[in-house]
């Protein structure tokens, strides 16, 4: 069977974002390299797992939220210019 990784994250399957996210800060910080010098191996290898976990139980919706308003934004600026008459060498 795969790989369980809300208990990675040690949450609930019914978790909200907020609680993953919290969660998912809370072992960052706990096994991040830098922060485990003695064990900095074991620690490496923790923190991209929990990193896979987070990245596979997070929302596909949270995950593109930031492109779709960078995406927002370059069509908001596409039609000022287009309103102004202005070249693309302003861009």
């Amino acid at each position: 069977m795969g790989v369980d990784y809300y208990k990675i994250l040690q949450v609930d399957r019914n978790a909200k974002d907020d609680d993953l996210k919290k969660a998912y800060r809370k072992l960052a910080m706990k096994w991040y390299p830098d922060n485990n010098l003695n064990n900095k191996r074991d620690a490496e290898a923790k923190f991209k797992t929990i990193s896979k976990a987070y990245d596979v139980c997070i929302p596909e919706c949270s995950r593109l939220l930031p492109f779709y308003f960078m995406l927002m934004c370059f069509r908001f600026r596409i039609r000022y210019l287009f309103r102004l008459n202005c070249d693309f060498d302003c861009l």
